[in-house]
């Protein structure tokens, strides 16, 4: 008869083992399935937050067009219609904005269907169609003192000083703050309206196929089509929003894989204390399985199996709760898609996690025989030598210190997660204290001061000359500097100076642009972001030789940059007569400065713009500074604003209008950013819990030994709470260092990416409610636990022993 190999098969009592230790391990199970939850939930969070961006992004630029052919005539706009690859087209007109009782107004024509494209539509009444009808925003109506009606009459005066009645028609949908307030006027206004019939229109074209092309061959087709239509390349504008859709954002997909490998990585440690502790504990109970013939695989596969359970419970419940907050946040990025296929991605990363951080305890669980379980104690694990001194203190303190040395690959492990959760808790703290709603509006010339003075804008479309034809007899002269000066609370003025000019250079001809200056204690500061060439600052006034500014943006707009020896021709009115003068490029930056903010292509020497326009102030702009902006801002615009009244070639800007503007973006970083360092915490405060409690319930042999020869219950109270203040002691201290740097890197790299508005600031409010936290925790779990511990007598707790 033939021998059959008999196979021990126990998978399904391999099971229903794990799930009998399930049920009976609650406390365990329960902070394994809070730390895979939180773990899930923060990593979908953020991946589905930076996927609804995406998402968004591709939303809009779905009603947009890709590209805008600007200043076409009606040949270019036959051209354009002939093209294949373009697959929509609508036409728009904009005229010469003008203001109105301190508001912008931009006379406007688009066309009433504009199919895929989206445009501000007409919300009540009816698109205008007749010359002498327009649409506005309802809100357009306060300032140009009419009722809000349609069928009102609207008079206007334009920048030519013509004035024209129209009748409101329609209200545009929109917001009700904006900065610039488009009037919509209709296609026979466009055609024969003083204000719109001499100004070409821009072609908006959607290219057939284009999202499924690369950022370059993109860019390519585009100009390809505008070339063949003999369209200028700078009359070629691409819709960046879309082309950067069409490439993923590096720094976006680094920023969430380094928090996620960091949130993973604090995962990994608080799992592996979790089930390391869990295995200790039941170290006598895998000796039993062996003594009934279980194999060293099947007890991994125990372990691993209570893993895998776990992950999946705990994967769900983060899902649960991940993606009602993720649709809060972005609602208009929500994709079931993309969340099914992250959500994935991220469950299988998760379980990568617990099987790993479960690996080390399934071998340990695995390698010990039923003979060695039977004599097993945690406190044999790692024999050292007899310390030479017997005699020390028995106080609760030192049995605390005695405990954290015995232990000090748990003690050390322990510590480590609860300081990485406190560093990553730091760094998001730094984040939100180092950028106040008022530093996030403080870009652009708000970084220097509050209030922006600076000619109106229908004053340098009205005057001969421009700019220039303003400075002759300049506003912003040192007397009026001297009065701003004199108001209480001003600190100081800041001046920036610019001068109009139009330059001639390559393909382009009579472009307008302007000259800045930059003095000789500032050159180094110039050198600092030259790119390429150099420059004596002597010689730069001595001769014709200027710098550029952003040459990048030239190689965009232009397809070159401005090369160094290159000559440029400008054009200017010097205050007396039309000046021609050639000036050789002598080296070019590729970002601004802080010198450089002000200025167009162009940066001299001061010294060379005083003798280009002798005896003309160009001063161009005025950046007031107060002292206390919110204590004093409210007396002072004011006054402010009455001195800037009195001139009508003068216009304010304020930092509160612009905070107004800037609240919701800013806002809604907050919260995502405040909700990441909360999730954050809750590792660490987990982490710090689950030890204090499988401390206490895996030492119920070394207490009730200590109270049966003297210990109080006071004293074993101390003893616990101390163990666990040492823990959070060391958490702090390496918190302290780490996060401090770690924070300051990340507010050092952000500055270097731009974001300016960053300023580091240490989160001392944060910091010192996580200290009260972390102490508190300890004291409190310790001291209900032992309670409960002291529950059952000494004599039973003993009894228990034997």
């Amino acid at each position: 008869m033939k021998k059959t190999k008999l196979r021990n098969n126990n998978q399904g009592i391999i099971r229903h083992l794990a799930l009998r230790s399930l049920k009976t391990n609650k406390m365990r199970n329960l902070f394994i399935l809070l730390t895979i939850a939180l773990s899930v939930s923060l990593l979908v969070v953020m991946a589905l937050f930076t996927s609804a961006q995406g998402v968004e992004l591709k939303k809009q630029v779905a009603m947009m067009q890709h590209v805008t052919y600007m200043n076409v005539n009606k040949d270019q706009i036959s051209a354009l219609e002939d093209q294949k690859q373009i697959e929509f087209m609508t036409l728009d007109k904009l005229g010469q904005g003008f203001e109105r009782n301190g508001v912008m107004l931009q006379p406007t024509y688009y066309e009433e269907r504009t199919g895929p494209i989206k445009s501000n539509p007409v919300i009540e009444g009816t698109y205008p169609h007749k010359v002498d009808e327009i649409a506005v925003n309802k809100s357009v109506m306060a300032v140009l003192g009419v009722p809000a009606t349609i069928g009102a009459t609207v008079p206007l005066t334009f920048l030519d000083g013509e004035t024209e009645t129209f009748i409101v028609s329609g209200f545009l949908a929109g917001n009700e703050v904006a900065k610039v307030y488009p009037i919509l006027f209709s296609r026979e206004y466009a055609e024969q309206g003083p204000q719109l019939k001499d100004i070409p229109y821009h072609a908006l074209c959607r290219i057939r196929g284009a999202e499924t092309m690369s950022e370059l061959e993109f860019l390519s087709t585009i100009r390809d089509i505008g070339a063949a239509a003999g369209i200028e390349r700078k009359n070629i504008n691409e819709n960046n929003y879309f082309s950067n859709s069409l490439t993923m954002s590096t720094r976006d997909i680094f920023v969430v894989g380094a928090v996620g490998l960091g949130i993973l990585l604090v995962s990994i440690l608080v799992i592996y204390s979790i089930f390391y502790l869990s295995v200790i504990g039941r170290i006598r109970q895998f000796g039993q399985l062996r003594t009934l013939g279980a194999t060293k695989k099947q007890i991994k596969s125990l372990v691993s199996c209570e893993g895998v359970i776990l992950c999946i419970i705990g994967s769900t419940v983060g899902f649960l709760i991940a993606w009602p907050i993720a649709y809060y946040i972005k609602p208009q990025g929500w994709s079931w898609g993309y969340t099914l296929i992250l959500s994935l991605l991220i469950f299988v990363a998760d379980l990568i996690t617990v099987l790993v951080s479960i690996r080390r305890p399934a071998n340990l669980a695995a390698s010990v025989t039923s003979i060695e379980a039977s004599l097993f104690s945690e406190y044999h694990q790692n024999p050292k030598k007899e310390a030479k001194k017997i005699q020390r203190k028995m106080t609760p303190i030192h049995l605390a210190l005695m405990s954290t040395q015995r232990n000090r690959k748990r003690f050390l492990l322990t510590m480590i997660s609860l300081g990485i959760g406190g560093v990553l808790f730091i760094s998001g703290a730094t984040f939100i204290g180092s950028m106040t709603a008022e530093d996030y509006s403080r870009q652009g010339f708000y970084q220097w001061g509050e209030y922006i003075i600076s000619y109106d804008c229908n004053a340098t479309q009205t005057t001969e000359h421009g700019n220039v034809g303003i400075q002759l007899n300049n506003p912003l002269n040192p007397e009026f500097i001297e009065n701003i000066k004199a108001i209480d609370g001003v600190t100081a003025v800041r001046s920036f100076n610019k001068a109009q000019i139009s330059y001639d250079y390559k393909d382009q001809t009579n472009n307008q642009d302007s000259l800045a200056p930059f003095t000789r204690e500032n050159q180094e500061n110039v050198r600092d972001v030259l790119e390429e060439g150099s420059f004596d600052y002597d010689e730069m006034i001595a001769k014709d030789e200027v710098l550029i500014v952003n040459n990048p943006v030239a190689k965009e707009i232009f397809g070159w940059k401005f090369a160094v020896g290159d000559t440029v021709k400008l054009h200017y009115f010097n205050g007396t007569e039309e000046v021609e003068r050639d000036f050789t490029v002598v080296g070019a930056m590729d970002t601004y400065s802080e010198v450089t903010y002000n200025a167009g292509w162009f940066v001299i020497p001061q010294e060379k713009l005083a003798q280009l326009f002798p005896g003309v102030d160009t001063t161009e702009t005025l950046v007031v500074t107060v002292a206390d902006f919110a204590l004093q801002g409210d007396a002072i615009e004011p006054q402010i604003r009455n001195m800037v009244d009195q001139n009508p070639l003068l216009a304010l800007d304020t930092l509160r209008e612009e905070l107004i503007l800037d609240a919701t973006s800013f806002t809604l970083t907050n919260k995502v950013i405040l909700g990441l360092a909360i999730f954050i915490i809750a590792f660490s405060l987990i982490n710090l819990v689950n030890t204090l409690i499988t401390n206490i319930v895996s030492r119920q042999q070394e207490f009730s030994m200590l109270q049966s020869i003297g210990m109080t219950n006071r004293q074993l109270t101390k003893m616990i709470q101390a163990e666990g203040l040492i823990l959070a002691l060391g958490n702090l201290i390496i918190t302290l260092i780490l996060g401090t740097g770690a924070g300051y890197g990340l507010v050092y790299w952000l500055r270097q990416m731009g974001a300016t508005y960053m300023h580091y600031r240490f989160p001392t409010g944060y910091f010192v409610g996580y200290i009260l936290v972390t102490l508190l925790v300890p004291i409190v779990v310790s001291g209900v636990l032992v309670r409960l511990f002291q529950g059952t007598s000494l004599v039973e707790r003993l009894r228990a022993m034997v």
